[in-house]
């Protein structure tokens, strides 16, 4: 008796190999996404501009508002630095008493906005109402922003590449920025 024939077993594996990069993309997406409640994770550009912002320099507080002589240089600038992307988390939290320090003793930009703005991140940014930017001082040194929400901030702020902008703006308006 003749055995019945039997056919190769053809294994494509270009097919398989882009299989399983295209699951491992996916999965990769999909971590990222849920941890940093992001969807948009990987993109960059920032395009909200806030409706109040306060300069402190060292004890003396200068508050902005819309149509006010500085606020439009102010925030487009904050819009600037933000929309440059973020480089990394930070690791770094505000107290209380490192918050009052730069109302107190630097220069400190602070940023309020109607309603809350993402800050897109491969790590969870929160949705933020407001953000604290140190100029001089404590963790002037690392492009570092703080974002909050009614009245706190967040643990984990994320750094910029760059706060630059924010720097020339204060600069051109005659406060300090070293």
């Amino acid at each position: 008796m003749k055995s019945p024939r039997t056919d190769k077993l053809r294994t494509n594996i270009a097919g398989m190999v882009v299989a399983v990069i295209g699951f491992v993309i996916v999965a990769v997406y999909v971590v990222i996404a849920f941890s940093a409640q992001d969807a948009l994770w990987f993109t960059k550009g920032f395009h909200e501009l806030p409706t109040r912002i306060i300069v402190y320099q060292e004890g003396q507080r200068t508050e902005f508002s819309a149509g006010q002589p500085g606020f439009a240089e102010l925030a487009e600038a904050i819009r600037a630095s933000v929309a440059q992307g973020v480089a990394g988390p930070s690791g770094l939290g505000l107290s209380e008493a490192s918050r009052q320090d730069a109302y107190q003793l630097y220069v400190t930009v602070e940023a309020f906005f109607d309603a809350p703005v993402k800050v897109h991140a491969y790590f969870n940014t929160g949705p933020a109402t407001q953000m604290l930017f140190p100029i001089t001082g404590r963790h002037s040194d690392r492009d570092v922003v703080f974002l909050g929400a009614r009245g706190a901030y967040f643990a984990g702020a994320p750094l910029l590449k760059t706060t630059q902008p924010i720097r020339d703006a204060l600069k051109a308006q005659g406060f300090k920025t070293e």
